[in-house]
């Protein structure tokens, strides 16, 4: 009985050793290095009449306001809708006066600020910003920011822009 528990045991202790090793050298979730997930990759250059999908544009977003946490929610909530996760952090000094949200862009028609201006609502407007934050759209939110709207996943550009 004593070689039967043996060997029961040492078969136990080899496959907890595997699937704990399976476990360790696996991939962080969100990495990009899963084969399982989708192939998410910023498209640059738009030109006017193309189609831009929340899947193609990368979005970074920033606590203006005092409550924690509130930027990952929120960059959370935009991963729902298949965007690409950018940057999370808080928003420098001269953005603490966002009390709601605020999406920041090199141009105001740019396609892909465009689309996650509507995940905020039908009249957010994308604001001109030359300094960069981070990749992607960048979206500064406040104390007063809610939640996300209902929104498309797809906007047909208006005008070229940079898609990401």
């Amino acid at each position: 009985m004593t070689a039967t528990t043996m060997v029961v045991l040492l078969l136990i202790l080899l496959v907890g050793a595997f699937i704990g090793w399976r476990a360790l050298s696996a991939p962080f979730p969100g990495s990009g290095d899963s084969t399982s997930s989708v192939n998410q990759q910023c498209v640059k250059g738009l030109q006017r009449g193309q189609v831009v999908h929340s899947d193609e544009v990368t979005v970074s977003v920033y606590n203006a306001g005092t409550r924690s946490g509130l930027a990952g929610t929120t960059l959370q909530q935009l991963l729902s809708r298949d965007f690409i996760p950018g940057d999370v952090g808080n928003a420098p000094g001269n953005l603490s006066g966002v009390h709601f949200v605020r999406v920041l862009s090199p141009t105001k028609t740019d396609p892909a600020a465009r689309l996650v201006a509507r995940q905020f609502g039908l009249h957010t407007a994308v604001q001109v910003s030359h300094t960069d934050l981070g990749p992607g759209v960048e979206v500064i939110v406040g104390d007063r920011f809610v939640g996300l709207k209902k929104a498309p996943k797809q906007l047909k550009a208006r005008a070229s822009g940079s898609g990401c």
